[in-house]
């Protein structure tokens, strides 16, 4: 666990299974974080401003406000209204996509595939009692999604880089309701293949209640208990419930480490952006229009 997280205490936590969404509550100055479980798995979030489903995280606005297509530590979300919501304090991964839809029933229909799960529906229904409405949902922001640009603008999508155990961590600054869906695509490399589970968790700045004792046992108790094993409990406290419910046990381990720089064909680096997320191809230097890559392809 980072040194930011052992200085908070879990508040709640949600399992995710693949094409199952779930759904939280976040008051500002608590910090969201996201988790793969297995690795390679991509989560759709959505946010709305609580008490107003009218304003919502927009990736758009977040785009233009940070003049970037890729959300990266130290980065705000923005909303539909250009008012921050969250912010990337963590990122074990640095690569994310803010451009592609969710997947819904035409996309599937599409791929030969029709009544398929998908995020769009899995969004909708964890967010009913909101009243957001399939047609209504918001373009997600697309945690831990690989999506290269070539030289013509074509995106490629790509296994993603996360590992089992990685994670973004957001703080946010306004309460807010969360839907965070773990995608279900298996038709191509969005999952690398294989959808597996995500872990969705709240940390809060108030200690436990006398007589809790903090979860321990390391990552390895925290990622079996995420995915419903025996471990130690936690106590749930948060506007959901009323009563105090056992949950799953927090990671405590040091974060995993990066994966391997990946090489890229015939790209060209920009000097003056050694953070930049990106990677835009060309079949050969001269014949690129926009040339951008990370100096590494994972910042940990």
């Amino acid at each position: 666990m980072s040194d930011l997280l052992n200085e908070k205490t879990l508040s709640k936590a949600r399992h995710v299974e693949p094409g199952t969404a779930g759904l939280l509550t976040v008051r500002a100055g608590e910090f969201l974080q996201i988790q793969t479980i297995e690795g390679k798995q991509v989560a759709d979030f959505v946010a709305f401003v609580a008490g107003n489903t009218a304003e919502f995280v927009s990736t758009a606005h977040t785009r233009v406000a940070n003049m970037n297509i890729v959300p990266q530590m130290g980065m705000s979300l923005y909303t539909n209204l250009r008012q921050p919501i969250f912010e990337v304090t963590e990122d074990t991964v640095g690569r994310h996509d803010m451009l592609v839809a969710a997947c819904d029933r035409a996309r599937y229909e599409a791929l030969d595939a029709p009544g398929h799960a998908n995020c769009r529906q899995a969004l909708t229904e964890a967010l009913g009692e909101y009243e957001v409405g399939y047609d209504r949902m918001p373009d997600p922001i697309n945690w831990f999604m690989n999506v290269a640009i070539k030289q013509k603008g074509e995106l490629d999508v790509r296994a993603p880089l996360a590992e089992a155990g990685d994670y973004v961590l957001l703080k946010a600054l306004r309460d807010a309701v969360v839907a965070v869906s773990a995608c279900p695509q298996d038709l191509n490399d969005t999952n690398g293949g294989k959808p597996t589970a995500l872990r969705l968790a709240v940390y809060r700045d108030e200690p436990l209640p006398p007589g809790i004792v903090a979860p321990a046992g390391g990552a390895a108790a925290g990622l079996a208990a995420a995915a419903g094993d025996e471990a130690p409990e936690a106590l749930e406290a948060g506007p959901e419930t009323e009563e105090p419910v056992a949950i799953e046990a927090v990671e405590e381990d040091g974060m995993p480490e990066p994966n391997p720089v990946l090489v890229q064909e015939a790209v060209v680096a920009v000097a003056d952006a050694p953070e930049a997320a990106v990677v835009v191809e060309a079949e050969s230097p001269a014949e690129a229009d926009v040339v951008v890559e990370a100096e590494s392809d994972k910042k940990a």
